[in-house]
């Protein structure tokens, strides 16, 4: 999931990752401001830039019990802003899982862009 996630950036396929996303999610963005579902996924669907790639280059899942899982990466994504101008940022993050009624979600996250 965490893998489908960042994919999901070139494209904006906000509905992919509003699928992942709880009702009572609270993080951290990138951006250094505390979020909650509604506010995340707005900073998602406003992403303008343009993508060349987005990928994960690392994970470690640590699992806490059978419903609960703790995911920890780093994040690289190359591409254009919206202003024309060429990036390639990486970012470290860390995404808690939970397992509820059947499936997967994301119910908290905190990013930090390290790079770019």
């Amino acid at each position: 999931m965490e893998n489908k996630w960042e994919a999901s950036v070139p494209t904006h396929n906000y509905s992919m990752v509003e699928g992942y996303v709880s009702t009572d999610f609270m993080g951290v963005s990138s951006k250094g401001k505390f979020v909650n579902r509604s506010q995340m996924l707005a900073e998602y669907k406003g992403d303008k830039d343009t993508y060349k790639s987005a990928k994960n280059e690392k994970l470690n899942v640590k699992m806490h019990g059978k419903d609960v899982a703790v995911v920890t990466g780093r994040a690289r994504e190359v591409g254009t802003g919206k202003d024309g101008k060429a990036f390639d940022r990486t970012f470290l993050f860390t995404d808690t899982w939970m397992m509820r009624g059947g499936k997967w979600q994301c119910v908290a996250s905190q990013s930090s862009k390290i790079k770019g």
